[in-house]
């Protein structure tokens, strides 16, 4: 089978209307970014995010390295000495590509994230029309990963999830939906067009044998793996259970396709070895990815987070089972590989549903058409649906497809709504008082990137994306041993802690600034002012700036 035969042809009208959707996704997407900027509470300047600004602010931060000309990355979280690294290369290259255009880094980070926002929902087509001829199936596959999520609506609506409990993952696993990760990270995006760059050229080679296809996937897998190297073991269950699916069609060992799997894997020997160096000659690095932990919920999470899509992806799994041709089973491989890999015990488990979705409504779609609809077709709902509105066998089968569509959306609109409220209402943790952006302005106008500033959580968290510099703290896993050092904070803030402590702690962890504002004055009673050991050096009507004696 040559190139041409094992590609879709796709009519320049068809990729017209799969272009204006994924616009009209990425202009969605925009929205409560617009509400952010253009309402801004007096007073206060909008930071860039509309959700999660705890972990965006982690990329915004590699990118301020970026922008100072450094290729290796460094924690700004934790005041650790530490030699950099090559990780969050990709967010490196953007601050670089900051510097260069002269854009400032929040304005390449979201032109960055439409750009791979785009580029996913343009791969997604054509992974989709790999497996599927027939237009309408596949066109509903699209819609179904452009717009869809699960049932956490409903489930918030029957029972609202309690304090400490975990709530559904539509509102909170952003690897686990198309739409979200375009709603949030272009990381995420990208690391999903490079797998699904992956696995349909893996496919392309089993079917073609040209080396040129086996040569785009270690490509495409090395710019996964610089990305996001923890969703790897995905990868490989999947290319194996793949693998396998074909050894039991063909009841013969599928050698060829084994030797390019081999080829394939051993592309990233390098990677594997420098990461396996970084992990055992970089302590504080290490200390990182040892703690970086993200176990999966319990499976009914998956299932009604997922909802229709899952529900019809039943029908779809069945149909392609009872096929039993070698391309199509790759969609069965994929789910079963992502069921096991995400409670296999290691420390990333839910990072393995990256792209799920993806194969997901594909099955869905086909379940749809294979199934669901022949049933409407004969049941007593479809002759009342014809009789009340008057609707032919097509304007029919048009009205249950966007019905479908439409049902699988809520949770993203709640995701828009929510998103959108905070913004108006300015939330305070994605706004910031233009007191304190005067007052980190002037850190790194007259600090250097790697004086460590002491400051409360929420600010810390800030401070690297704003201008690159270091603090004690400011994330729940990129500070190194966290909980040890937010108790630290708090002992430091409060009245009655010796100064004799408080000196020594400084010059411990060599801190360089106290950033002072409205919430280190939450922390406790603690009155910088007059401190032997601290110098006021910066002062405006709510932040003042202490220099540390004695703290090299």
């Amino acid at each position: 089978m040559t190139w041409e035969t094992a590609m879709p042809c796709l009519s320049r009208t068809e990729l017209y209307k799969v272009t204006a959707v994924a616009i009209v996704v990425l202009i969605i997407s925009c929205l409560p970014y617009a509400l952010g900027y253009g309402f801004a509470p007096p007073g206060w300047d909008f930071g860039g995010f509309i959700m999660n600004a705890e972990d965006s602010h982690i990329y915004l931060a590699a990118m301020q390295q970026g922008a100072q000309g450094a290729w290796r990355f460094r924690l700004l979280y934790t005041p650790e000495d530490h030699p950099g690294a090559f990780l969050y290369l990709f967010y490196l290259l953007l601050g670089h590509l900051s510097a260069l255009t002269g854009l400032s880094p929040i304005l390449t980070y979201h032109l960055a994230r439409l750009f791979c926002g785009l580029a996913l929902l343009m791969m997604a087509y054509f992974f989709i029309a790999f497996f599927i001829r027939r237009r309408a199936v596949r066109w509903i596959a699209y819609l179904l990963i452009c717009f869809s999520s699960g049932l956490g609506w409903l489930v918030l609506l029957i029972s609202p999830t309690p304090p400490g409990g975990i709530s559904p993952i539509d509102f909170w696993l952003m690897d686990a939906y198309v739409f979200f990760s375009v709603l949030l990270f272009p990381h995420f995006s990208l690391a999903m067009v490079s797998l699904l760059a992956v696995f349909m050229a893996t496919l392309l080679y089993f079917h073609t044998e040209q080396t040129r296809c086996l040569m785009g996937a270690g490509v495409a897998l090395w710019v996964l793996f610089l990305v996001n190297p923890k969703i790897l073991p995905v990868v490989a269950a999947t290319l194996a259970g793949h693998w396998m699916l074909l050894f039991g069609l063909r009841r013969t060992l599928p050698w060829r396709e084994m030797r390019g799997l081999i080829v394939l894997g051993s592309s990233l020997i390098p990677w594997l070895a420098y990461y396996g160096y970084v992990l055992v000659s970089n302590p504080v690095l290490g200390l990182l990815i040892k703690q970086d932990i993200t176990l999966s919920p319990p499976p009914l999470y998956y299932v009604l987070g997922y909802g229709l899509v899952f529900l019809l992806a039943i029908g779809g799994t069945l149909h392609v089972a009872k096929q039993r041709r070698e391309r199509e089973i790759f969609l069965l491989a994929w789910p079963l590989a992502a069921i096991v890999t995400l409670y296999l015990p290691f420390q990333t488990q839910r990072r393995m549903v990256t792209g799920l979705h993806v194969p997901l409504c594909i099955l869905a779609s086909l379940g749809l058409f294979k199934y669901v609809l022949p049933a409407v077709y004969h049941s007593g709902v479809s002759r009342v649906i014809s009789r009340t509105l008057s609707y032919d066998r097509r304007r029919l089968r048009l009205f249950i497809l966007n019905l479908i569509v439409v049902a699988t959306f809520p949770s993203n609109l709640y995701l828009l709504a929510s998103a959108s409220l905070a913004a108006l209402q300015g939330h305070p943790t994605l706004f910031h008082t233009e007191a304190e952006n005067q007052a980190i302005d002037w850190l790194a106008e007259n600090s250097q990137a790697t004086d460590t500033i002491l400051c409360s959580y929420w600010v810390g968290n800030y401070i690297p994306a704003r201008i690159g510099h270091r603090v004690f703290w400011g994330h729940w896993n990129l500070t190194i041993d966290f909980v040890s050092k937010r108790r630290l904070v708090e002992a430091f803030f409060q009245a009655e802690t010796a100064d004799a402590a408080r000196r020594e702690w400084l010059q411990t962890y060599g801190i360089a600034y106290l950033f002072y504002g409205p919430q280190e004055r939450a922390l406790g009673d603690f009155n910088p002012e007059g401190k032997p050991y601290l110098m006021e050096t910066f002062s405006n009507s709510k932040v003042s700036i202490y220099q540390v004696f004695g703290a090299e």
